[in-house]
């Protein structure tokens, strides 16, 4: 009987150890992804604050979130290291070339909203939503632009 109920005791031990284990690895994916959304948020601000297009400030925070976006889907073993891909993704010129150099499995699942103000202060924002599937998660930046003062001040 004792022998019983030590294993019922252990099996209860070990499923309890195991949940708080499986919580915590949860939770930990959750806020990489968060930093990292955040970090993407930043670049792709950052690059509107600098007068980028869109597509590129896309591109900026799709390379910052790599980390966390999932399978890649293409290339899918081509022998090519990603660090040495991503400055061929970044100088694409349109979406389908892009693609066709690097694609992740959640790019597609993630929202990115970039948008400069204007004004005595304008600031150039972006925010970043993205869907694994398990979880979503969201990521929020904000940085100064001064590009419209000194592309204005340049005649453009």
């Amino acid at each position: 009987m004792k022998r019983a109920q030590a294993m019922v005791e252990t099996l209860i031990a070990v499923l309890v150890i195991m949940l708080i284990f499986t919580s915590a690895f949860t939770l930990s994916r959750k806020l990489a992804a968060r930093t990292l959304l955040d970090y993407g948020a930043a670049r792709a601000a950052r690059a509107k604050a600098v007068g980028f297009n869109d597509f590129m400030c896309r591109k900026s925070a799709r390379a910052a979130i790599i980390p966390v976006a999932g399978k890649r889907l293409w290339p899918e073993d081509s022998g090519i290291d990603e660090v040495a891909r991503v400055p061929i993704y970044l100088a694409s010129e349109n979406p389908p070339r892009a693609n066709a150099i690097l694609e992740y499995e959640y790019w597609h699942s993630t929202g990115i909203d970039v948008q400069s103000g204007m004004g005595i202060a304008p600031v150039a924002e972006a925010r970043l939503e993205m869907s694994t599937g398990e979880f979503d998660v969201e990521g929020n930046a904000k940085v100064e632009s001064h590009f419209p003062f000194y592309m204005h001040d340049a005649g453009f």
